[in-house]
């Protein structure tokens, strides 16, 4: 509730200023009366994490007076053509903005550039796009949530021991960046041993394959690094059914009630909470100010926050 009402207070601010006495000239009354459409595209309809943000999305519109909001992603999840496709459309039907969580940073560009050259603003809430003319990108540092994520495990092994690390989908922003720190972290701790880095496009069923091929190839593992949750949880699984789950420590990114089931139960160390909700209200209010004529940052982070089992009632919905 507190979280809601701070984001409550926030946009409704910014909304509040369209309207107050200061600004009541007829053309700002008309303008602030003109309704807007926004389509806010994810990565997968089927992953926790993004229909959570869509729920942040569905909330944090309603303080923005007339704005129709559209939320859609690919069937296939990560699916960056079926991305396109949908940008593409979002262009034919003359929205005033696009919202996007890129599959690929790189891929996703010439649709962006379309969207552009439609003078249709972008937006690109948790994933940076790696081209194209984006108004605004909200998230947390995902090199410093890698890096800490990393220090954390080499801490908890007592900065010695064989580690492995769950890399999300290549080409994507938010792997490659918190892989990046994962890695930097390591590299400060002389006895921990990288045994492999590997992708496992965060999905759970994946990260479940990649270990069970590790756990035949590598006698002792100490920890788990992973940068999402989804693939933390099949590598868990895995380990689990060949017994060896107490052998090693697992620590991971993003919370829901799977997370938290999952440090109750001891299953996983840690995991990051990088408040994915308050990501696309800011992309939200973000396009709405800049309809206005407001100039908006270019880049908005959002703290990172480490998570324990002690931590878990604040988490609790």
């Amino acid at each position: 509730m507190r979280r809601r009402a701070v984001l409550t207070a926030i946009i409704g601010l910014l909304a509040a200023s369209f309207t107050c006495p200061g600004m009541a000239q007829k053309g700002h009354a008309a303008e602030a009366k003109k309704e807007y459409s926004f389509v806010f595209i994810v990565k997968s309809m089927q992953f926790p994490f993004f229909l959570n943000m869509i729920e942040g999305a569905e909330e944090a519109v309603k303080l923005l007076p007339g704005v129709k909001l559209k939320c859609i992603g690919p069937e296939t999840p990560y699916s960056v053509e079926e991305q396109t496709q949908l940008v593409e459309q979002a262009i034919t039907d003359g929205v005033d903005a696009i919202l996007i969580a890129p599959a690929d940073s790189k891929a996703i560009v010439p649709a962006i550039e379309k969207a552009n050259a439609a003078g249709i603003l972008v937006a690109t809430p948790n994933t940076k796009a790696y081209g194209g003319k984006i108004l605004t990108w909200t998230g947390v540092d995902n090199y410093q949530v890698g890096y800490e994520l990393g220090i954390a495990l080499c801490e908890a092994i007592k900065g010695k021991g064989n580690v492995l690390l769950i890399e999300g989908t290549p080409g994507n922003s938010t792997s490659e960046e918190r892989v990046e720190g994962y890695k930097d972290a390591f590299k400060k701790y002389p006895d921990i041993k990288l045994l492999d880095s590997q992708p496992a496009n965060f999905n759970r069923e994946k990260g479940m394959v990649l270990m069970e091929n590790w756990l035949q190839k590598f006698k002792k593992i100490d920890a788990v690094g992973s940068i999402n949750k989804d693939m933390t949880m099949g590598a868990v699984e895995a380990a689990k059914l060949v017994g060896r789950d107490k052998e090693m420590v697992h620590i991971t990114f993003d919370v829901d009630n799977d997370a938290l089931d999952a440090l109750e139960n001891g299953d996983i160390l840690l995991t990051g909470a990088q408040n994915e909700r308050s990501q696309i209200a800011l992309a939200l209010s973000a396009c709405y100010l800049a309809l206005h004529g407001y100039k908006v940052p270019p880049v908005q982070f959002l703290p990172l926050s480490l998570v324990y089992k002690k931590d878990v009632p604040a988490y609790r919905h």
